[in-house]
């Protein structure tokens, strides 16, 4: 089976947060960061969210659905969201990351973005698909909110990249060193 590459993209505080205390979102982010991830989200065929994320951002995807990108929604009742499936484009399911990433490459998908929040992060971590980390920090405190990953890791990574996304805006690029459920 072909290779499958799994980006976890995010945005965060300079403390870590992907969301302003407990405010759903992520709309303290800068233009910057905005215009950034409009331009790389073509890249990706396809795309995971946990369903907070998905809640969040309902309208805005929505709205963009194109037949060659998939969405996925990470919920534990996709069938509360039947009437919004649409197959092909935008999919809702409980499966593990492992069922997921297996299903995903049967129907060869090549480059996944993995979009948040927090806790899918956290899974696809934990489970080992994650092969690289690419993080808009925004020069922002906010002291508490979600973290970009709860739970407790040890991960080593690389920095592959770095670059200023203009005014105080900055994207860090990791790859992991090693897979961590190995």
């Amino acid at each position: 089976m072909e290779p499958m590459k799994i980006t976890l993209v995010a945005a965060t505080s300079l403390d870590g947060f992907i969301t302003r205390h407990d405010e759903p979102g992520s709309d303290f982010t800068s233009p910057a960061d905005s215009r950034y991830l409009r331009k790389i989200l073509p890249r990706f065929d396809c795309c995971i969210f946990g369903s907070k994320s998905y809640r969040v951002a309902r309208e805005w995807m929505r709205t963009r659905l194109m037949p060659d990108k998939l969405r996925v929604t990470l919920t534990r009742t996709p069938e509360q969201y039947a009437g919004e499936a649409v197959p092909g484009s935008f999919e809702f399911t409980r499966n593990s990351p492992r069922e997921i990433v297996e299903d995903l490459r049967a129907r060869n998908y090549r480059e996944c973005a993995l979009l948040g929040g927090g806790q899918t992060y956290s899974r696809f971590l934990q489970a080992g698909y994650v092969d690289e980390i690419w993080v808009t920090v925004e020069a922002r405190l906010f002291g508490t909110g979600t973290q970009l990953c709860p739970g407790q890791f040890d991960i080593p990574l690389r920095l592959l990249a770095h670059e200023s996304l203009g005014g105080d805006t900055l994207l860090l690029k990791y790859t992991l060193q090693q897979n961590p459920a190995c």
